[in-house]
């Protein structure tokens, strides 16, 4: 990672004032990737401001941020002409709507599958073989020719390694490159921070949501399914917490949760997904993009979520969760009936890539 590390210093330090953009719901990869950057960008002399699309759900994930002091803003600015660039921290696409018109991006590092869009990158990174977006950001930190201060070490390197633990589910999933960071960081992680994290029980409505999801339990072949009816957006997190949970006490392959999702006073509604697996062969990424492009995934997980704001005029809610409910499970059992097909475009779009890769060298 030498040399992708010295890129990366000299792609930062061509901009005056960058963005950095969070995409979807601030999860602890993409919160402490863009904390480290951005401390990064400060021992440069570079400007940077994290921004977040969505609000923090999960009470671990608020406790990361508060504890560790972590900059970040929960409304992206609707004037960017203060910025002349914008970076994006693991997503698939360094698309951003709206602002990809007005800014050139100036780092895109991710860990899914490699997402074919228009967006040119001064610097970008993709590696599926990490477990975390975490995982690169170290590994370029451990690279780096300028030393940061002994307690914006020990902030960052204790955000990423979180980071990580949550990407590769307590380390279930790590691989070579992951413990390869995991050595860097434990040089200076705070663990007692970690362990007050780790240490914050289930909220009571995350609860509530997971007994209505193992009532609402479909087995469709050998996935299982379940939608948890209307969920308000600062719960949004417990999706995911609930999709973990019930692959891990099930027997299934394959456990897909949805939800929808209400933002504050009815201003909108959309459609959430997580998906989880436990069988490496199952290529979530080609079965999340035939259902829709605004989502993705890589081994072992997976998200969607599709924009029904409009619907959110209904004013029957049953009637409305009703139809929401079957679609979605008819589309589920569609993407199970075909996952064959999916695996074998799984194969190709690979390979595609890592020939791409070889040209490129």
């Amino acid at each position: 990672m030498k040399e992708e590390s010295k890129q990366l210093m000299s792609s930062l330090v061509q901009y005056e004032s960058i963005i950095t953009i969070i995409k979807g719901s601030p999860d602890p990869d993409a919160i402490a990737s863009s904390y480290a950057v951005n401390k990064i960008c400060e021992k440069l002399g570079v400007k940077n401001s994290i921004f977040s699309e969505k609000k923090l759900s999960l009470p671990q994930n608020k406790a990361l941020v508060d504890k560790l002091d972590i900059p970040i803003r929960f409304k992206i600015p609707d004037d960017v002409s203060t910025y002349d660039s914008y970076m994006i921290f693991d997503h698939q696409s360094a698309r951003v709507e709206i602002i990809s018109e007005k800014l050139p991006c100036a780092v895109h590092i991710d860990h899914h599958e490699n997402m074919d869009d228009t967006v040119e990158c001064t610097f970008r990174l993709i590696r599926t073989d990490s477990g975390s977006t975490s995982t690169l950001i170290a590994l370029l930190l451990q690279e780096m020719d300028h030393e940061l201060e002994a307690h914006t070490m020990k902030k960052i390197c204790t955000a990423l390694i979180y980071g990580i633990e949550t990407d590769t589910d307590h380390y279930v999933h790590a691989g070579d490159l992951d413990y390869k960071a995991i050595g860097f960081l434990s040089r200076y992680v705070d663990s007692s921070v970690i362990k007050k994290i780790n240490g914050i029980p289930l909220s009571k409505e995350t609860v509530t949501l997971l007994w209505k999801a193992l009532e609402n339990l479909q087995i469709y072949k050998d996935w299982l399914i379940t939608g948890i009816g209307f969920v308000k957006e600062s719960n949004r997190d417990s999706i995911a917490i609930i999709a973990d949970f019930i692959l891990k006490r099930e027997d299934s392959p394959t456990v897909v949760v949805f939800a929808a999702i209400e933002q504050e006073k009815r201003r909108g509604l959309t459609l959430d997904a997580s998906f989880r697996s436990i069988d490496e062969s199952t290529n979530l990424n080609g079965i999340i993009k035939e259902i829709t492009a605004n989502g993705g995934g890589r081994k072992y997980k997976g998200a969607f979520q599709i924009n029904m704001d409009f619907f959110s005029h209904c004013p029957d809610k049953e009637i409305l969760w009703n139809m929401i409910n079957i679609t979605t499970i008819a589309a589920l059992k569609k993407s199970r009936d075909s996952i064959y097909i999916t695996e074998i475009a799984g194969y190709y779009n690979k390979l595609k890539f890592r020939l791409s890769q070889l040209i490129k060298k």
